[in-house]
């Protein structure tokens, strides 16, 4: 019996692909740090009460929680407000709703910016998810409050009240990047809500992450899944940091043969593609001093292409101390919207020895490797062969969740 109209054997990475033009389109384009979420570790809480009553029950909350503030005003509390806005990546007001809402109305920038903040009444009756349900996670702090009070958790994003996941939810479950996320958290989560069928891939890297995420809604996929059940889908969403992984394989593969698709398929080959992307690579570099930013670029598209790694994964740069002012590598960091590290010798020596040494470097440097060392100190895993080339030098690392 023929499991799929595709022959499978056709459809494994095209080692023909260009994927270098893949990597060059993401950074001329630009990785924009709007499309990126980082992930919720952590969180600091400011709690702030207004009244006798209401500082006790902000006490009692802060009695259960880790890394909270109480703060306890009866006047000035919108300039209160303000001053904690940046700072914490929770408020929660002890209060009417309406004194929160005047409060926190000149601060406000983007639901994948503003803190999560919530409203709880004097009494701890009622907790209200009110600003950031998703991304700042509102709406899972807000049952967590509700648990400890014992009371009636408020929570209204269309997704929650449908009892679905939400991409927005899962992207700052895992910290990661999304082209276009704004408009493809609207589709997705729109889809789910309106129970359109949506799957979801997660990589071989991620798939210990389906267990504490919210899939409600969600249709998973894997290599087992036939290719014509993948053409019905309305969106695919994917879970992994390669350029091409085997959903990118399939989507391919569906549009290449759309004119063999029943009426039926036909009408659903045109699914919406998304793909999140973890930011969980840690890249190691060298190169000799005064490299052009030019060079040094594109020597990382090279590199990335070949090790198929998707360049938004990237969330942390390293190297050795000496190149604390190397232009070059400021300028990579920063088109990859990624911390630029430096590590001292006596550092970089406690693990220089497991790669390949170069009497050459250590006589410059005082170190035998620079790119595999850096990339081991942030990730703790290197997952790369040394790239060398035009003067220049890459290592990737992949950390854990």
């Amino acid at each position: 019996m023929e499991k799929n109209k595709f022959d499978l054997d056709t459809i494994s990475i095209d080692k023909n692909i260009d994927s270098k033009n893949e990597v060059d389109r993401i950074l001329e384009n630009g990785i924009s740090k709007k499309d990126i979420v980082i992930a919720k570790k952590n969180i600091r809480i400011a709690i702030i009460a207004v009244t006798e009553k209401g500082k006790n029950t902000a006490e009692k909350i802060a009695s259960e929680l880790e890394n909270v503030d109480v703060f306890f005003r009866k006047r000035g509390i919108k300039e209160l407000t303000g001053e904690l806005f940046n700072k914490y990546e929770c408020i929660i007001f002890v209060s009417a709703c309406g004194i929160a809402v005047r409060c926190i109305s000149p601060f406000l920038k983007s639901k994948f910016e503003d803190p999560a903040v919530l409203v709880v009444d004097d009494n701890g009756n009622n907790v209200i998810s009110l600003l950031s349900g998703h991304i700042g996670g509102a709406n899972e702090i807000t049952l967590k409050i509700a648990d400890v009070l014992e009371a009636n958790p408020v929570i209204t994003t269309s997704t929650d009240t449908n009892k679905k996941g939400a991409l927005d939810v899962i992207v700052s479950k895992i910290g990661g990047y999304v082209e276009n996320l704004r408009e493809s958290a609207k589709l997705v989560n729109s889809y789910l809500v309106d129970n359109k069928r949506v799957g979801i891939y997660f990589d071989s890297d991620y798939e210990s992450e389906k267990d504490s995420l919210n899939l409600s809604g969600f249709e998973l996929i894997d290599e087992k899944t036939e290719i014509d059940a993948i053409a019905k889908l309305d969106a695919l969403v994917s879970v992994t940091d390669k350029l091409r992984c085997w959903v990118d394989e399939i989507v391919d593969k569906i549009d290449e043969n759309v004119d063999r698709l029943d009426k039926h398929n036909l009408e659903k080959a045109n699914l919406s593609y998304i793909k999140l992307v973890p930011r969980r690579i840690a890249l190691g570099m060298g190169c000799r001093k005064n490299t052009e930013t030019e060079k040094m670029i594109e020597e990382f598209s090279t590199f990335s292409a070949l090790n198929n790694i998707h360049p938004a994964a990237i969330v942390k740069t390293g190297s050795l101390i000496i190149k604390k002012d190397e232009k070059c590598m400021i300028d990579l960091s920063k088109a990859l919207c990624a911390e630029f590290n430096l590590f001292d010798v006596d550092e970089i020596c406690t693990c220089d020895y497991m790669y390949d040494k170069s009497e050459f470097v250590k006589k410059n440097t005082g170190v035998y490797s620079v790119a595999q060392p850096s990339a081991y100190l942030l990730s703790g895993n290197v997952i790369s062969d040394k790239y060398k080339n035009n003067g220049t030098t890459f290592a990737f690392g992949r950390m854990k969740g």
